[in-house]
């Protein structure tokens, strides 16, 4: 919920949210709590290799246990299934994703463009293993537990909030006229893209003809010419 507040309170005049809002903690942490994340990092960077070097369908948890060197009633206190480990790795790697699209945007482009490019580094994402990404939209349609439903949701949370920030900053600019609560526009807008990503993985619709006609959405939603 801190970034909600902290976007709120850009809206209304204070310093607009950092895009960097999953930073860790910066006081040190115990030996126990280092060893929980030493061991989730190399879960996340085998599945994410075999994922990537057999396919979803042919990796078993077994071998992403192996591969991690624990043992596989340690790597079921991490993911209850092969598809919980497939979140994780998106969530990681979405994240990533997200802070290097809002950092390579070029300062006065216009709103609209620079939410297109946003979008579009998602879908490059996906676009490297479109069967895979197929799964995982199934996947987190529905979250199954309490552990991936946070991953998503802080996941959106970043980026609900990079999005309220590019929207802030072309309010101040005067180039973007609407007073509603940018985090809410900024789920309105994903909630879009989410839609258009959905027609172009479902084969309704080419890459381009999905980019041309999601610019033409979010050109609705903030109120502009596309």
């Amino acid at each position: 919920m801190a970034v909600r507040q902290k976007a709120r309170g850009a809206a209304g005049g204070a310093k607009p949210v950092a895009r960097q809002v999953d930073d860790p903690d910066k006081r040190p942490l115990g030996r126990r709590e280092r060893n929980k994340q030493e061991k989730r990092a190399r879960i996340v960077g085998a599945a994410r290799r075999l994922f990537g070097e057999k396919g979803f369908q042919e990796t078993t948890t077994q071998e992403i246990a192996e591969a991690a060197d624990i043992g596989i009633g340690t790597l079921f206190l991490y993911a209850r299934s092969k598809e919980d480990l497939l979140v994780m790795v998106f969530r990681d790697e979405m994240i990533e994703t997200a802070h290097a699209a809002f950092a390579r945007l070029r300062p006065g482009e216009p709103l609209l463009d620079q939410l297109l490019r946003v979008f579009q580094s998602m879908m490059d994402y996906h676009g490297r293993d479109i069967a895979l990404a197929r799964i995982l939209l199934k996947e987190i349609m529905f979250q199954a537990t309490q552990d991936r439903m946070a991953d998503i949701t802080g996941l959106l949370d970043i980026i609900y909030a990079g999005l309220a920030e590019l929207l802030i900053a072309a309010r101040k600019a005067g180039a973007y006229k609407s007073d509603a609560d940018p985090l809410l526009v900024a789920e309105a807008l994903f909630a879009n893209y989410y839609m258009d990503l959905l027609g172009w993985l479902g084969g309704r619709r080419t890459k381009r003809q999905t980019l041309d006609i999601m610019r033409k959405h979010l050109a609705i939603i903030i109120g502009c010419a596309a």
